[in-house]
């Protein structure tokens, strides 16, 4: 069993938008499994297998142990894909988390957008004992949904506050993915994440978030359903 399930639409996505969470887990020693829904393969700067070994090198830097590949088709991704679902369902079974967190959907990529609703839909499929999905794993109906920023800012319902050290291991995570990113001279197609002020863009927005946070940093989240607090004195 897995305390917190990450399901992002690609590799860096999950570092990116909530690699502050994941650290700030680990060193309160949570189990966090990064489910990868694609490997990348469309992307427009790198390979597959470069892609691949910046993730397992992110993966190393937050501490995590446990990182799958689901084999989603990459710029194919269809929240109405009922066999697409079915792999995420049996993803959730296999790891039965308490809490899931995927990207908001309030966000432009069609992958990002079009996961958010295929996770959506397989957290409460997960839990219909007849309903079929690959590896027969038991029906799971325990976990909690949160979606975390991605691309475009969320209104929070929810903020993680982060220690300098969080962030740390976060943006040693997110500068693994050197493909990706900002490399002056590189002949590859610019991208909105290879521009020059993207690493700058993702610190000044984890101050903005810490500041509403009174911490040092923070990453915002929004829950699909009303929270159920039954004590407000607990909530800071």
């Amino acid at each position: 069993m897995a305390d917190i399930l990450v399901i992002s639409p690609h590799p860096d996505d999950a570092e990116i938008h909530a690699g502050g969470l994941i650290a700030a887990h680990i060193r309160m020693r949570r189990s966090v499994v990064i489910c990868d829904a694609t490997a990348g393969e469309l992307g427009s700067r790198g390979t597959q297998a470069g892609r691949a070994q910046e993730a397992e090198a992110a993966a190393q830097e937050l501490g995590i142990t446990t990182r799958e590949q689901l084999g989603l088709p990459d710029g194919y991704l269809n929240a109405s894909d009922l066999q697409q679902r079915a792999i995420i369902i049996s993803a959730i079974r296999r790891h039965r988390p308490a809490v899931i967190v995927a990207l908001s959907e309030h966000a432009r990529h069609p992958d990002h957008i079009a996961l958010a609703g295929l996770v959506r839909g397989a957290v409460k499929a997960a839990a219909l004992h007849k309903l079929p999905a690959p590896g027969d794993h038991p029906a799971w109906g325990g976990a909690r949904l949160w979606f975390v920023e991605a691309e475009l800012p969320l209104v929070a319902t929810l903020l993680v506050p982060l220690t300098a050290e969080d962030w740390g291991r976060k943006m040693r995570a997110v500068r693994c993915y050197g493909s990706q990113l900002h490399q002056p001279g590189s002949t590859a197609p610019v991208t909105s994440i290879s521009q020059p002020g993207f690493v700058e863009w993702i610190e000044a927005r984890g101050r903005e978030r810490g500041h509403h946070a009174a911490a040092p940093y923070a990453e915002a989240l929004m829950g699909p359903e009303a929270a159920r607090i039954s004590d407000l004195c607990s909530v800071s």
